[in-house]
């Protein structure tokens, strides 16, 4: 890497988050990690003096805004700031209580724009940043049975594309990261399921809960390579908007794009006649 920058890393105990963390510090880079309780995050990792870790409760604005103004007083600025914290939900949409709607969006997406808001003027005034979104191909994709997180996904990919647009005459960068599978603890503590079980959706919502047990531990993505990846995005003098990471996320995100541009054209006709006829 160039030269030691500041790195910003929420959800960083964990799963892609701790990856990324490690794969800093081994680049002699300065990071920041936020957490829920910094006192149980990895002490193997904690003694390294280029780290710093803090509790934040990312769903408090005063707190976010108190934690981004300490660290830019303390390491005079946030050159790099990378939105990973968030969880999984499994559920049919039906199923979904509006408590548990309302806390994954808050964790998933909220907390990203609310984290994103009060870092830009700190990027702005250096005229220099980039901020980097952790989305998911479900973000692009959608998958009966994960309605909700897809919907979270979803809204983290809208406002860090209008983002993009707004800032890169700025000097500040943005981009998406969306992973397919990765092997990491997702699967175990950073999924939720809804408490509310539909009989009717059991062959949908009822066996992607199935397939997602079966995959625990044989994901095909490997987080150590994921961390390379997306710290190697903020080397490039023009960076992607989007950067899918694994196989999987790849062969989902171009299906995707493949059947959705069949589907356009094949209702072509019918969208085209819709206008007044003099704009037709």
């Amino acid at each position: 890497m160039k030269n030691n920058k500041i790195w910003l890393v929420t959800g960083a105990s964990q799963g892609l988050g701790l990856a990324t963390v490690k794969y800093l510090l081994s680049r002699q880079q300065t990071v920041i990690a936020t957490t829920r309780n910094a006192d149980a995050f990895d002490s193997t990792v904690r003694t390294n003096p280029l780290l710093e870790v803090i509790s934040l409760d990312l769903t408090s604005e005063t707190a976010v805004k108190d934690a981004v103004a300490n660290i830019a007083a303390k390491y005079g600025g946030i050159d790099m700031l990378i939105n990973n914290a968030g969880y999984g939900f499994a559920g049919a949409v039906e199923e979904a209580a509006e408590e548990e709607v309302a806390k994954v969006m808050a964790v998933n997406f909220e907390a990203s724009i609310r984290m994103t808001r009060n870092v830009l003027p700190v990027m702005r005034k250096a005229g220099a940043g980039h901020i980097i979104n952790l989305s998911s191909i479900q973000g692009l994709a959608s998958t009966p049975g994960f309605g909700i997180y897809n919907a979270a996904k979803y809204a983290v990919e809208g406002f860090s594309e209008a983002l993009y647009h707004e800032v890169k005459g700025l000097g500040i960068k943005v981009t998406i990261i969306e992973p397919g599978a990765f092997r990491t603890n997702f699967l175990d503590n950073s999924l939720a399921v809804a408490q509310t079980i539909i009989a009717d959706y059991e062959a949908t919502a009822g066996n992607f809960k199935n397939v997602l047990k079966a995959n625990n531990g044989i994901q095909p993505g490997n987080p150590d390579k994921a961390a390379k990846a997306i710290v190697a995005v903020t080397e490039m003098d023009e960076p992607p908007l989007r950067l899918l990471l694994g196989g999987d996320a790849y062969n989902r995100a171009t299906k995707k794009l493949a059947d959705t541009q069949e589907e356009f054209e094949r209702m072509k006709t019918v969208s085209l006649s819709t206008g007044f006829a003099d704009n037709l």
